[in-house]
């Protein structure tokens, strides 16, 4: 069966519902783009997702997400003592902005057991990674990676690193969003904010 794998930081974003209330919810540029993935992939098709999380509840509650959707978990690294990173989307007259709690993030040391990475990387048909994946990663987890991200991805990449992270527009509905990736050169159009 094909699979089409997303690398990257999935994070719990808290929005805001007025005043003091909070949605929260599970998103990250990488993870929108397997969510779309998974929701429009072609018959036949599996769709993984490959990160490190904590061992702490809000690591469980995503986990438990993921696998509700039908993303598979087999690629994602549970690591003791840590968590996922945060965001926070703020409104001003219609207006967004973040901010991110994420330096002690699971996700950053997703690259550490470069084994781990190359075995799925070797296992996936597509591979999609951005910008933003290699961004978070510390100096050492970017060397393992390769010069311009996971040795042997097989296309899928997005080299748009962006200073505050902020999620694309998502670029049309359906299929049009992210079309059909079982072809050859075809690309998925990052997603914007997963909502559930």
């Amino acid at each position: 069966m094909p699979t089409f794998l997303s690398i990257g930081e999935c994070m719990i974003e808290l929005a805001s519902l007025g005043g003091d209330t909070m949605r929260k919810g599970f998103a990250g540029d990488t993870f929108n783009t397997a969510w779309y993935a998974q929701l429009y992939r072609p018959k036949g098709w599996t769709v993984d997702y490959f990160t490190a999380l904590g061992d702490d509840r809000a690591s469980d509650e995503m986990l438990d997400f993921m696998a509700g959707v039908g993303i598979g978990t087999s690629h994602v690294k549970r690591l003791p003592g840590k968590a996922p990173g945060l965001y926070m989307i703020h409104l001003d007259k219609g207006e967004r902005s973040f901010s991110y709690w994420r330096s002690v993030s699971a996700a950053r040391h997703l690259a550490d057991d470069r084994e781990a990475l190359a075995t799925a990387i070797a296992a996936a048909d597509i591979v999609y990674f951005s910008g933003i994946t290699l961004a978070i990663l510390p100096p050492e987890g970017r060397k393992k990676t390769g010069r311009t991200g996971p040795v042997g991805a097989p296309g899928g990449k997005d080299g748009g690193l962006r200073s505050q992270y902020p999620p694309p527009p998502l670029a049309g509905k359906g299929r049009d969003a992210g079309g059909d990736f079982s072809g050859r050169g075809s690309r998925l159009d990052r997603a914007s904010r997963l909502r559930r």
